[in-house]
């Protein structure tokens, strides 16, 4: 490991001669930073000579990893073309039409406004600017397989981090076409980096912001984390790979990319261990995407459509099964335990079960669905999730071929496969993956996948987790708890109804989102949390709830539910056998925990 601690010196000059190297690119993009405190930056492009009598110059209206239209042109200002005798007219929202005699290439320029953080698109301030081209630089049909170069002027001290490959100075980078720069995100700025090399590869690792992390530990661990890439798939598709990581307020999240990826966290969720255990399971996440996602796509995604929708009813294997299969990583990497393995699982279960959406929508339909999926309690009622039930389809998956196979295959050969065979420009779909399950098991999979991923899948966690020699407990206690299925936040007048569970004694009462309960059982609501109140009545007890709907006051009675009153947890069998022990450790690569 060598951490770089000198600073990288300032460009003194805003070096013209980027503009004036035909050998290195076709397209050259000038991005100037040297003003970032109001968050703007200036490019300058030169596009080659055309031929046409008119080009399109457009800006995506998506980026890639973020499956949703996202309004990228409304931070675009000042365009002019260089040469007055070239026209130019926006003919939508996101697109600029240059007409005129086009035969010496055309210059054109605009300003961005860079304040998208939470959108890891762009932005600019005083201590750094992240650029993603899909919110940064144009590109026209004709030029989208051209080589690009990309020249920035930053500020004193800033340094340049990037996928790409360096040009002729520390803050010039060049692309082989668009859909690379696209793939390919520029950090810039004051930052801490390191580098490490694992099995002859490059990985550097670039921190923006302050926070309570530990990067020599973060080293260490993502060097275990690429260490088991072979585990899963053949071989490596890159020979550098950046980790991008913004330690800062407000927006949370990552995105994967071809040859990096930039990971956001809340600037203190790195010191304790479950915290840090969710920032190296998202790096283990947008590693496992290098393969699936960067170099096998489903059909819809190959080539990318930058100005619409792509559609896909496969995106679940695309983001569940990446979600399933970086713990992977983690487990072989002897960075998660088996207890914090069992933890996870857990709460993956629990939320299953109490998500009424899975007996309203597919898995396929989810994912063709992805580009127009929100949130909320309509969603959670009648709706599953691309990473929450593709991991549960991928992991029934997985235990059904280590069944099958008498343990020697499992779903990570699947996988493999898909990169081995199906890799961009070749793309795959449902009956791609179904014949490869039946190479794998030699079964046929038409009918599990019409119950489990066109259908409603309802697994039996029970008989799963006893293959594994597990079970599920809710403690030393067979009591239960009063369930009413609402979940609140606090209001000024009282607790605001978020969500009512469909089927719930709440919504059988006709509580709704919004009603705010001001009192329970005639009872002022004091507690900030329902559940702390509820606490104080039993199972089956009648109560009434008081509250405002519309500024109107309502009363209505709930019947209460019951749930278990422990935690769900997911155990060791005390008396698991020796072929369960086995399947467990196939299937995770640990050592069966004996209870």
């Amino acid at each position: 490991m060598n951490k770089i601690t000198k600073r990288l010196s300032p460009i003194a000059l805003f070096l013209t001669c980027a503009f004036s190297q035909s050998a290195l690119a076709d397209v050259k993009v000038n991005i100037d930073l040297s003003k970032a405190e109001h968050h703007y930056a200036k490019v300058k492009m030169a596009l080659p000579a055309s031929t046409q009598a008119s080009i399109d110059l457009k800006l995506p209206t998506w980026r890639t990893g973020r499956y949703e239209i996202l309004n990228l042109a409304n931070g675009i200002r000042e365009f002019n073309v260089k040469d007055s005798d070239l026209t130019w007219q926006k003919i939508d929202k996101d697109t600029w039409r240059i007409s005129g005699d086009l035969s010496d290439g055309v210059d054109v320029s605009y300003q961005v406004y860079a304040n998208q953080l939470g959108y890891r698109t762009r932005h600019v301030d005083d201590s750094h600017a992240f650029l993603d081209a899909s919110g940064v630089v144009m590109y026209t049909d004709e030029s989208r397989d051209d080589k690009h170069v990309i020249q920035l002027k930053v500020p004193k001290k800033w340094r340049s981090v990037s996928g790409l490959k360096k040009g002729r100075n520390k803050h010039q980078f060049i692309a082989a076409d668009y859909d690379l720069l696209i793939d390919s995100p520029i950090e810039t700025g004051i930052n801490d980096f390191y580098k490490f090399d694992v099995d002859g590869r490059d990985y550097e690792l670039v921190i923006w912001g302050k926070g309570n992390y530990d990067a020599e530990q973060m080293v260490e661990d993502l060097e275990k984390i690429v260490s088991q890439g072979d585990t899963i798939w053949s071989d490596f598709p890159f020979d550098r790979y950046v980790f991008m990581v913004h330690a800062t307020s407000g927006a949370r999240g990552a995105t994967e990319h071809i040859n990096s990826t930039i990971i956001q966290r809340d600037r203190y969720t790195f010191a304790e261990r479950k915290d840090y255990l969710s920032f190296l399971g998202t790096a283990a996440h947008e590693f496992v995407h290098t393969w699936n996602v960067k170099q096998y796509r489903p059909e819809g995604l190959v080539p990318y459509d930058y100005q619409g929708e792509n559609y896909s009813n496969l995106l679940w294997l695309s983001e569940g099964s990446t979600s399933y299969l970086q713990n992977q990583l983690l487990m072989r990497g002897d960075i998660m335990t088996s207890k914090e393995w069992l933890d996870h699982l857990a709460r993956r279960i629990n939320s299953y079960l109490r998500k009424p959406g899975r007996d309203s929508q597919s898995v396929a339909e989810a994912s063709f669905d992805k580009w127009i999926s929100e949130g909320g309690d309509y969603h959670k009622n009648h709706s599953v999730n691309i990473y929450s039930e593709g991991f549960l389809v991928s992991w029934m998956l997985d235990f059904d071929i280590l069944e099958k196979t008498g343990l020697k295959q499992s779903y990570r050969n699947v996988h493999d496969i898909l990169y081995k065979e199906f890799s961009i420009p070749k793309t795959f779909n449902d009956q791609d993956v179904r014949n490869i399950l039946k190479r794998v098991t030699g079964e046929d999979y038409q009918a599990w996948w019409a119950e489990n991923i066109d259908g409603h899948a309802k697994p039996s966690f029970d008989k799963l987790l006893a293959k594994a020699g597990l079970e599920i407990s809710y403690g030393k206690t067979d009591k239960t708890k009063a369930w009413s299925g609402i979940a609140t936040k606090a209001d000024t007048n009282g607790l605001k109804i978020t969500s009512v569970e469909k089927g719930s004694p709440a919504w059988r009462a006709g509580l709704t989102t919004d009603d705010i309960i001001v009192a329970v059982d005639g009872l002022r609501m004091k507690d900030k949390d329902l559940t702390k109140r509820l606490s104080n009545f039993k199972p089956k007890q009648k109560v009434t709830f008081t509250f405002f709907r519309r500024d109107q006051l309502v009363t209505k009675t709930v019947k209460l539910g019951e749930l278990p009153a422990g935690k769900l947890k997911v155990q060791p069998m005390a008396d698991a056998s020796e072929a369960q022990k086995a399947f467990y450790q196939a299937w995770t690569g640990l050592a069966f925990p004996e209870k």
